[in-house]
């Protein structure tokens, strides 16, 4: 697994950033898409980050996800996730109790 396994687009709407991910999240990739993602929520009053097309998920994703909570707390962004019921992130989000941190929805409104 390498950095091109995942990918970053950015959509600004509305006074509210909307990251949408894709591909696999990883030991590999983490750092690198915790430092983008990092600079890319500076300044946002409302984040929210689409999971719907990521594939994989594993633990070094879930802590970029934890710390990516705490800048936000820290910040006052209000961060929300989006991950079908079905999909394989919100299975491991859910499995990680990732929504004691972070509002989860089903879908982008």
């Amino acid at each position: 697994m390498n950095d091109q396994l995942a990918s970053i687009q950015l959509e600004r709407a509305n006074g509210s950033l909307l990251v949408r991910l894709s591909g696999e999240i990883d030991l590999s990739n983490s750092d690198t898409l915790h430092q983008q993602l990092e600079s890319a929520v500076e300044g946002w009053a409302l984040v929210v980050i689409d999971f719907a097309e990521v594939k994989y998920l594993d633990s070094q994703g879930l802590r970029l996800i934890k710390q990516l909570c705490n800048k936000a707390r820290k910040d006052g962004i209000e961060l929300q996730l989006v991950a079908p019921p079905d999909s394989f992130s919100r299975q491991v989000l859910e499995m990680a109790r990732m929504s004691d941190y972070v509002v989860i929805r089903d879908a982008r409104q």
